[in-house]
């Protein structure tokens, strides 16, 4: 039976990438008309998804979450036929039912098959505008945990015309910025659960009382444009795999401050997503988070990014608790 293969990576334009380091897929291969198995690669080191101070011995989630996000790209390219120059944009993405023991960190790099499937496609006047996918995440014949995520596409004249017509609306320059506003203080970063201080991209939280007695803790939105991950390569807005991060840290400093987790060693669980419009770099971007429930093992926030009185994605994530190591895994 044919396999999909893993000695190396797709070219990395496949995937908007400039540095080859940051591209994980190793290649795709067709099952049927709407079922194709995409390779990924989980790196053992990596300077932004292998950064925690408390789960060391367990890969990161939100490198799957990354990898569905690069294989809608390619397959834009690849599979829906979009020239170079198209632009995509993010409209959801979720994870689902993280698997924490088949994501152990072993002594050998771990392979990933993306099982993925077309749900949907979407079709304007003009013809296909985007598409609806699921995956499963396997890693040997464990299912690591179960994704999903949406795109459309735009050629550069109709995404020119909707940057403009979104800055102009908030009353900003048509043309946007590549820089970002100065950043403030940060909160500190084990309490986000990471070692490096470039990795954190909020500030301290702030407690808002709700009119029933509920609690909203917000922070700012932190946008270092020259992030050699979050930032690979320049962009005019905020990108979503840092809106993504965004939500995480303050659900973990969240549940940190509520009791609900007893610290900041959580892994993600579960994530669902929603981006519904532009985060422009040249206005000041709060997020909030609001807990759902949580029981000391695990938590489910609520999570929401807002800017000039606009909502611009909102979310929900499950922490769990990080279990104890419990020794070194070999192949």
């Amino acid at each position: 039976m044919d396999t999909v293969e893993f000695s190396q990576t797709v070219p990395r334009e496949l995937v908007h990438r400039l540095s080859l380091a940051e591209v994980f897929l190793t290649g795709v291969l067709a099952r049927d008309e709407d079922t194709l198995d995409i390779g990924v690669q989980i790196p053992r080191s990596h300077v932004f998804y292998r950064d925690t101070a408390g789960c060391r011995h367990i890969y990161d989630p939100m490198v799957l979450v990354e990898a569905v996000r690069q294989s809608l790209l390619m397959l834009g390219h690849d599979l829906f036929e979009r020239p170079f120059g198209t632009k995509f944009i993010l409209r959801d993405i979720a994870l689902y039912d993280a698997d924490i023991t088949a994501l152990a960190v072993r002594d050998v790099p771990t392979d990933v098959v993306l099982r993925c499937r077309i749900v949907r496609r979407f079709r304007g006047r003009e013809g296909l505008k985007g598409a609806r996918l699921s995956y499963s995440a396997l890693i040997g014949d464990r299912v690591a945990a179960t994704l999903e995520g949406s795109m459309s596409w735009l050629t550069p004249a109709e995404w020119r015309a909707a940057r403009e017509e979104g800055r102009a609306t908030l009353e900003l320059p048509v043309q946007a910025t590549f820089t970002a506003c100065e950043s403030g203080p940060r909160i500190g970063e084990a309490l986000v659960d990471r070692r490096d201080t470039s990795n954190v991209v909020i500030s301290p939280p702030e407690l808002h009382l709700t009119p029933d007695g509920g609690e909203t803790r917000t922070a700012r939105l932190l946008v270092d444009t020259g992030h050699p991950v979050l930032f690979d390569h320049p962009l005019d807005h905020v990108p979503g795999m840092l809106t993504l991060e965004a939500f995480r840290q303050l659900s973990i400093a969240t549940a940190v401050q509520t009791g609900a987790l007893p610290s900041a060693s959580a892994v993600l669980t579960g994530l669902k997503a929603r981006f519904t419009g532009f985060g422009e770099l040249d206005l000041p971007i709060t997020c909030e988070s609001v807990q759902a429930e949580g029981d000391g093992g695990s938590a489910v926030l609520r999570c929401a990014m807002k800017q000039a009185g606009r909502t611009i994605a909102d979310g929900e994530l499950r922490l769990t608790r990080a279990p104890a190591e419990a020794g070194r895994w070999r192949s």
